[in-house]
């Protein structure tokens, strides 16, 4: 009997091991959140209306005119 108690003790012991390092895990992640709500919400950007009138910001490639002369 002796011997089923050191053994479970050791497994107790390596169990709380375990638990502190998830309530750990679950502590920062709660942080996390908690800093997130805080913060003020990212501006969304405007949806486009047409992708006809989407402008790139890249300069034009230019013609094959342009390349030869």
């Amino acid at each position: 009997m002796k011997q089923h108690l050191v053994r479970l003790d050791r497994i107790a012991g390596e169990l709380n091991a375990w638990l502190l390092v998830i309530a750990i895990g679950l502590g920062m992640l709660d942080l996390v959140v908690l800093i997130a709500k805080c913060m003020p919400p990212m501006p969304t950007p405007p949806a486009a209306s047409s992708v006809a009138h989407h402008q790139h910001a890249a300069a034009p490639a230019p013609s094959s005119a342009e390349l030869i002369s």
